[in-house]
């Protein structure tokens, strides 16, 4: 009884890995890479070059936050960007289709991943827009690569210590052999049924767009490999925040910071406030009536914000020829 008993639970978990790995395989199949691939400090990055290349506007480079991929962020800015500069969209590293070392989930890590393969994609001195987790690696990559960024554009930034931890599923897929079934078995064939009441959430109190969904390739998140990653990235996020948080009166780059009043997921009042607190020569805007995905909600808003520091930009570089 007890060799059937065991036998049948091989099955089973046999029948549900195989199932995940379905998953995964539509997943990919459904939402193919779209852009190009760099090898970068022995990785391959994902990044999506749009617009002309030839335009005198400040190039920008637009970094996405948890839980999604580059497609997020060309839906929402991407697309309207490239109709006037360059416009340079990543995958994260070791999410969407980049890879990754094993200490990838460091802010700095990613920055610097980053970092190298926009001047392999030809863009010098862009503007860097990060979206919430997006946003961190945004002021990251400020810190340690100044000279090569024009501005900086953070949009629900996480940038302070907030009280609590991560969800029960992200701390689980740190588990040995726990983490291993959730992420192969639990999360490809769970997750994608619950997925599209959290984007309601993620969105509120704005709709999400038509399709976003589909469009968005967010079942890219539910492979193995890149929720692991997604969950190790947020594990390690509040220890590095903290720790990067004293420094940020050491970005002199043109900045502009802003945030939904209402959002839910990354508090207005315990990031963006602070952070404009700490860097007082920042464009702050609290934006009403809007959560944290102001970049789909806000488009023209934060469009105009980023016009406004790419003309910043060029005054503080006209000073600067002026006085040498």
């Amino acid at each position: 009884m007890r060799m059937t008993t065991w036998l049948a639970s091989i099955v089973i978990i046999a029948a549900l890995a195989a199932l995940g790995g379905c998953a995964s395989w539509r997943a990919e199949k459904r939402s193919p890479p779209i852009g190009e691939f760099v090898d970068v400090q022995g990785e391959r990055i994902h990044l999506l070059v749009l617009g002309q290349k030839g335009s005198t506007q400040t190039p920008v480079v637009l970094i996405h936050g948890a839980s999604v991929n580059l497609r997020d962020m060309k839906l929402a800015l991407g697309d309207e960007l490239a109709k006037t500069r360059r416009v340079v969209i990543v995958d994260r590293p070791g999410r969407g289709y980049s890879t990754r070392p094993n200490d990838g989930w460091r802010l700095d890590r990613q920055a610097a991943l980053i970092h190298q393969a926009v001047k392999e994609a030809g863009v010098e001195k862009p503007i860097v827009v990060g979206q919430s987790f997006g946003g961190a690696v945004a002021l990251s990559y400020a810190l340690h690569h100044p000279e090569d960024m024009s501005g900086l554009v953070l949009l629900a930034a996480v940038s302070h210590e907030w009280p609590g931890g991560v969800s029960w599923y992200n701390k689980a897929s740190g588990w040995p052999i726990v983490g291993t079934l959730l992420r192969r078995i639990v999360i490809p064939v769970y997750a994608p049924i619950a997925a599209k009441s959290g984007v309601i959430k993620s969105f509120r109190p704005d709709p999400a767009p038509e399709s976003y969904y589909e469009k968005s390739g967010l079942t890219l998140l539910f492979r193995a490999k890149d929720f692991r990653n997604n969950a190790a990235d947020l594990r390690h996020l509040k220890p590095q925040i903290v720790e990067m948080a004293g420094r940020y009166a050491a970005i002199k780059v043109p900045t502009a910071i802003l945030t939904g009043a209402d959002d839910p997921t990354v508090s207005p009042r315990l990031h963006s406030a602070a952070l404009s607190r700490e860097l007082p020569d920042a464009y702050y805007e609290v934006i009403p009536d809007t959560g944290h995905a102001l970049h789909h909600s806000e488009k023209a808003k934060v469009i105009a914000a980023i016009d406004l520091v790419a003309e910043r930009a060029r005054a503080e570089k006209m000073r600067q020829n002026a006085a040498e």
